[in-house]
């Protein structure tokens, strides 16, 4: 069972990591906004290396905001009381994993079913 010491420290590492992924959100932006248009420049090896940058950086600030959202979702299942609840089949969310994983919502049972649904299948 997750102790009341535990509860608080789980809470302290999510509004820490909430505060740190803001942070770095914050500081992509304005470099993504500031970015040249791929494709103006001299050199074709120029812009690939800008399309790969500018792909790479959207793909992280995605990452990021995803993270954000289970990190601001295990906080408002702690305000309500429900923090150790899974979301899908309402059982108990196991200690351990919560201890490893401050923002799971999920058990382990239901995110092993969730990332067998979700994951790409590969070409034969």
């Amino acid at each position: 069972m997750l102790d009341e010491e535990r509860l608080q420290r789980n809470k302290k590492w999510l509004e820490d990591e909430r505060a740190r992924l803001k942070s770095e959100l914050d500081c992509m932006s304005p470099a993504m906004d500031e970015q040249e248009r791929p494709g103006y420049g001299t050199h074709l090896a120029d812009s690939a290396s800008q399309v790969f940058e500018q792909t790479k950086n959207l793909a992280v600030c995605q990452h990021l905001r995803r993270t954000l959202e289970e990190v601001n979702r295990a906080l408002e299942k702690m305000d309500k009381g429900i923090y150790r609840v899974c979301d899908r089949c309402h059982g108990p969310v196991d200690p351990a994993r919560l201890k490893a994983l401050p923002y799971a919502t999920l058990c382990k049972a239901c995110q092993e079913r969730l990332e067998v649904v979700t994951r790409p299948r590969r070409k034969r």
